[in-house]
């Protein structure tokens, strides 16, 4: 079994803990130093001066979502790391609860294999198939790969036989353990078999509740309340009082006691927002709740009828590319916002008008707190850092893609937010629609 070094020690490096199994890792990098020398699920935390001196014989998972800073440090510095975002989303938990008993069954009708790709879910792919009595023909590197990386791959794992394609034969399946984009279609003259793309794979993925809410509002118009703090107790009065139908998110609960307003619908998607706030969401009065399926510790068994559970898609792809899904009732692409997704659902619901209200944008840039949410429910690691803007820009693509999405469908999308930094769509007066 090989081993790796885990860089983060966040939700991510727990995640990686929990999935990858800690006989697997050898250690936790982290830049706080407020943890060196401590344990993290009994192994040591470092930091990276540290790695160099005495762990730089294994490989580093960047297990950070917002992964470009540290990137650039190993690459300036000639260290080969893996990226946990390029991994299956089941990997990186997403789904994992429910995925897990089919990944672990998982057969091949074929014998004669080869891996293409160079993620670390390559290689456990490949340990998988030598240990498994499967006639391994070897390793193809993805293209992507420079020169200088692929000698470092081949340095750290010199059991992997590494193969050309040309050297493939008919008889010969080939495995794809990276996403579509990333093999670029480069494949399609050969037996290919995706083993990436599991959400098709997963019967309990589709939720048939959901599925019957398709196209329901058709010819309707509905409001996404994001928590921003330009959001006001008399917008939503407004909202209660001509009867709009509202999807909500995250800590909006926090102004349930100073106001008669409730939405329609909730949609949470961040797995920290799911386990810290799991007895607020379970208490709150909203008649539709909608929970993705990223945690790896929320009780999904024990949900009353008000709870629709959906497979939430978080990958390198998806962040960076905004993808957006044509079917809510299977799986829905997270790009790192709760509003996209919550987007995403009042499409997919029939909405031809939607109005983003309190969607501000401001998080990132002024560290002003939500709308109504106390200080003591903050993050508090506020300010213009490069993974926060990094995350910002991605924010922005997604809603871009998600615009051109809805026009090609006839939908029409407005900011009714008061202020703000979103200028993606059209800006349009809140008092004014009514």
């Amino acid at each position: 079994m090989f081993k790796i070094v885990v860089w983060g020690t966040g939700g991510r490096g727990k995640k990686a803990a929990e999935i990858l199994g800690m006989d697997r890792i050898e250690a936790f990098i982290d830049s706080n130093p407020e943890k060196f020398g401590k344990k993290f699920y009994g192994k040591s935390i470092i930091d990276f001066e540290n790695y160099k001196k005495y762990y730089q014989y294994y490989p580093i998972l960047v297990s950070i979502v917002a992964d470009k800073a540290i990137a650039d440090i190993l690459r300036k510095e000639d260290i080969f790391y893996f990226s946990y975002n390029e991994c299956p989303p089941e990997l990186i938990g997403y789904g994992w609860k429910r995925a897990k008993k089919y990944i672990k069954d998982f057969q091949l009708d074929e014998n004669k294999v080869v891996v293409y790709g160079h993620t670390l879910y390559s290689i456990l792919v490949y340990e998988f198939l030598e240990t498994n009595g499967y006639e391994c023909v070897g390793l193809v590197h993805n293209s992507q790969l420079s020169e200088r990386e692929q000698m470092s791959f081949d340095n750290f794992f010199p059991f992997i036989k590494i193969v050309e394609m040309s050297e493939v034969d008919e008889e010969t399946t080939v495995l794809q353990t990276v996403s579509d984009y990333e093999y670029g279609g480069n494949l399609q003259d050969c037996r290919l078999r995706n083993i990436y793309d599991w959400k098709e794979k997963i019967p309990e993925y589709y939720n048939p509740q959901i599925a019957s809410l398709e196209n329901k509002y058709k010819g309707k118009r509905c409001f996404i309340v994001a928590t921003g703090p330009s959001l006001t107790f008399h917008d939503l009065e407004q909202l209660k009082i001509n009867h709009e139908f509202c999807i909500s998110v995250n800590t909006i609960f926090c102004c349930f006691n100073e106001t008669e307003w409730r939405p329609d619908q909730y949609v949470v998607v961040d797995v920290d927002a799911i386990e810290t706030y799991d007895k607020e969401i379970r208490k709150m009065d909203v008649k539709e709740k909608f929970l993705s399926d990223a945690s790896l510790y929320f009780d999904y068994k024990n949900l009353s009828d008000e709870f629709y559970v959906y497979h939430s898609v978080f990958t390198k792809d998806t962040v960076e590319k905004g993808l957006i899904s044509d079917d809510f009732s299977k799986y829905t692409y997270n790009s790192g916002t709760v509003t996209a997704v919550a987007l995403q659902l009042a499409m997919y619901e029939g909405f031809d008008e939607i109005y983003l209200l309190g969607c501000d944008c401001s998080y990132f840039q002024t560290g002003v707190k939500h709308f109504n949410e106390p200080e003591s429910m903050q993050i508090k690691e506020y300010g213009v850092q490069e993974a926060s803007m990094e995350m910002l820009s991605y924010h922005m693509n997604a809603y871009k893609k998600i615009k051109d999405y809805a026009r090609n469908k006839g939908i029409k999308i407005y900011n009714a937010t008061r202020g703000g930094y979103l200028e993606v769509f059209e800006r349009i007066n809140f008092d004014d629609l009514f």
